[in-house]
């Protein structure tokens, strides 16, 4: 009898329809986020999406955001010079080209003026992987520097990658390493190629956690172009398209704007920065699991100030304890316009959902930030503000 109530219990379960995957969620600049999948991108950056037997086209520069970022697992990792990040394994380089196996996207070669960084063996520990990409990103030294995966680092100028081996020219001659011992290499900065701030780009998130900025955006046929600003074009499939963000279109993130303000009032002694598009303790911002490219980190208690001028219409984002703070912390938030308290958020603690925030600011001069302490003194009160942005005013 228990065999028979198996096999009637297996064939039930066959027969029931699939279980359709949840969509994605497309935020726009105005109105309300809705569920849809991207089937097109025209030339004009005009994007197209399905939900169910419904059409719905956005531009672009009216959109914040669709779908979400991913890690990226992959062993190695090229950073390029206006701040994407290709998974990709360096293979060789001399002073023309940089060469790596990017997996999917195959052999790809890239001018060197390009790209910033070489990452071959990321830190175990992710909060290390972290304050890597934030060397890499915030690198000023006149000269290439190649990080020892045992911790010792070489300076000097790349002469050459080759047959597993890097060149390094240094004051006392030429050095050659294996690249099984470098952690990562970091070029020059001063001798990237200075790019453009071109007004309309993206921010474009694939499924094996690559994360390019891309100048012009293309999608059709099922094929995903993405026009990097050294001109070059690469093709994925469309659906290795994961998450999108839109950059110089309707929302303004206030982590591109310069403050007016800051004051950090200790608990104690230690006093805390504030971090843009990274938490407070300096590393990428995470709450619920899921990874923002954009935003701010604040400590308790602090405020941050900005100037508006009349030139935005709403104040939006998501506030959150960082995922860092392994479900310790306690804040409360809060957002001032031209002096007056707007809006003060419930006691915020670790592990919570994010709290979403929308302000209006019509005709506002200034806006403050503030995070408060809560429970337990400022213990891991690692404050985040999720894509904190601004949505400019209709002209």
């Amino acid at each position: 009898m228990s065999v028979i109530r198996t096999l009637c219990a297996l064939a039930t379960m066959l027969s029931l329809p699939p279980v359709a995957a949840e969509l994605p969620m497309a935020v726009p600049a105005t109105g309300e986020p809705f569920a849809a999948e991207i089937v097109s991108i025209g030339p004009s950056w005009q994007i197209a999406f399905r939900a169910g037997d419904q059409l719905r086209k956005v531009a672009a520069a009216e959109l914040a955001w669709w779908g979400s970022f991913r890690e990226s697992a992959h062993r190695g990792h090229l950073i390029l010079a206006d701040g994407g990040l290709l998974a990709a394994t360096l293979l060789e380089a001399d002073q023309d080209i940089v060469v790596a196996d990017a997996g999917r996207f195959g052999l790809v070669r890239l001018p060197w003026d390009f790209v910033a960084a070489a990452v071959l063996l990321p830190p175990a520990v992710r909060h290390e992987r972290d304050r890597l990409l934030g060397r890499i990103l915030t690198a000023s030294t006149r000269h290439d520097q190649v990080i020892l995966a045992n911790g010792d680092e070489l300076a000097g100028r790349v002469a050459v990658i080759r047959d597993d081996k890097l060149q390094l020219e240094t004051d006392v001659g030429a050095v050659d390493v294996s690249l099984h011992r470098i952690r990562a290499v970091i070029f020059d900065p001063g001798l990237l190629r200075r790019l453009d701030d071109r007004p309309l780009r993206a921010l474009v998130g694939l499924a094996d956690g690559s994360r390019l900025v891309a100048r012009r955006l293309v999608a059709a046929d099922q094929t995903l172009t993405i026009t990097l600003a050294d001109g070059s074009r690469w093709e994925r499939p469309l659906d290795q398209l994961v998450g999108l963000q839109v950059l110089g279109g309707k929302v303004v993130y206030l982590s591109d704007l310069e403050p007016v303000g800051y004051r950090h009032l200790p608990y104690l002694e230690l006093r805390w920065p504030y971090r843009r598009d990274r938490h407070v303790a300096d590393g990428l911002l995470r709450a619920g699991g899921r990874l923002y490219l954009k935003g701010l980190g604040m400590h308790s208690a602090s405020r941050l100030s900005y100037q508006l001028d009349g030139q935005y219409q709403r104040f939006q984002a998501e506030v959150a304890i960082d995922d860092s703070a392994e479900g310790g912390g306690s804040v409360r938030f809060a957002v001032s316009v031209d002096g007056q308290l707007k809006y003060t958020s419930p006691v915020v603690r670790g592990h919570m959902p994010p709290v979403p925030v929308s302000v209006d600011v019509r005709g506002a001069q200034r806006l403050d930030l503030v995070v408060d302490f809560a429970d337990r003194g400022d213990v891991l009160d690692r404050a985040d503000w999720l894509n904190a942005r601004l949505v400019r005013s209709v002209d």
